[in-house]
């Protein structure tokens, strides 16, 4: 009797989990929560197809915008738990509590992969007296008016220039541009001294010699801007407990999903992540591969959420203390 039972059951849970294996069944929805032509969404459409590939359905590209992406955040902590509705997401959720923009943020999302990153870069006009980074930090303190190109508060050129104005202990004369693409043609046109932009938005010129590079907000060199020194090389340790940090992007599902819709996901995200192609397609935009996973993306998510919570309330751009969230201090 013992036996029968034994095999009964046995054959219930190989049966159940051949029925789950056969996940995806049908056609996966998935939500960029950015523009169409933007970095993310050219992350995102750059990863899909392989992955949509490797799973054997398709991946339903949709760009759900508005709220600084809390719309299709909001789309995916809505629904189901089933792996059927998944994120690509960038930073931005990370300020939402302190902002009062949502009540959800990656706290309630896993992360499946976390394919780049878009560090910051400290440019400069190419007849700019300033050479090195050292230089502009000295004319800062000097007492010297650096007009500094910024965005809105949250934007990654508003908190990387807060970063530095707290670590070295400086003053700018912020001027806000709609974006980082505005702030860089003031900055050909002599119109501002300086910008801290993302390097998506930056490699290029760079390049292209029609702007200079002071470094990059990175713990070590960028590939694609291999001559631009780091914020370390000109100051050693004085940035460590801030970095790695930048913009991000990922592709993240509810939490709650079971974790073989998610191990799927993982398998085949990370199949496209190690495709020459996307990793030729990640030198040519500037951005810097992450491929991280589990606790390595969750551990990268925390830091950037810490340092971008506080630099923005310190400036007085949050409206709630990241403390009511228990986000500790960087």
């Amino acid at each position: 009797m013992k036996r029968v039972v034994g095999s009964a059951l046995l054959f219930v849970l190989l049966a159940a989990g051949a029925a789950f294996a056969e996940y995806p069944e049908k056609p996966i929805q998935g939500y960029v929560m950015w523009g169409a032509g933007g970095a993310l969404d050219n992350v995102s459409r750059a990863a899909a197809p392989n992955a949509a590939d490797a799973l054997g359905k398709s991946i339903i590209m949709q760009n759900k915008t508005g709220a600084t992406g809390a719309i299709a955040l909001t789309t995916v902590a809505n629904a189901a738990a089933d792996g059927y509705s998944i994120l690509f997401g960038a930073e931005n959720p990370n300020l939402y509590k302190v902002t009062g923009i949502s009540e959800f943020d990656y706290d309630q999302f896993d992360p499946i992969i976390l394919l780049m990153a878009n560090v910051g870069v400290v440019v400069v006009p190419k007849d700019s007296p300033y050479k090195t980074y050292a230089d502009l930090i000295a004319a800062a303190k000097s007492g010297k008016t650096i007009n500094m190109g910024s965005t809105g508060p949250g934007g990654l050129p508003y908190v990387a220039t807060n970063m530095i104005q707290k670590i070295h202990g400086v003053k700018f004369n912020l001027v806000a541009f709609d974006g980082e693409g505005p702030a860089i043609t003031a900055l050909m046109g002599g119109h501002i001294d300086a910008v801290a932009v993302g390097l998506l938005a930056a490699s290029t010129y760079i390049v292209g010699d029609t702007i200079s590079g002071l470094a990059v907000i990175s713990p070590e060199r960028i590939e694609s801007v291999k001559n631009v020194p780091t914020v370390l090389e000109a100051f050693p340790g004085e940035y460590d407990s801030y970095l790695p940090w930048g913009a991000f992007f990922g592709v993240f599902v509810k939490k709650g999903t079971p974790s073989e819709a998610q191990n799927k996901l993982k398998e085949a995200f990370l199949k496209s992540y190690n495709d020459p192609r996307f990793a030729e397609f990640a030198d040519k935009m500037g951005g810097v591969k992450l491929g991280l996973t589990g606790d390595d993306a969750r551990k990268y998510i925390e830091q950037n959420k810490s340092v971008s919570a506080w630099l923005l309330y310190d400036a007085g751009g949050a409206k709630v203390s990241p403390e009511e969230f228990k986000i500790p201090r960087p």
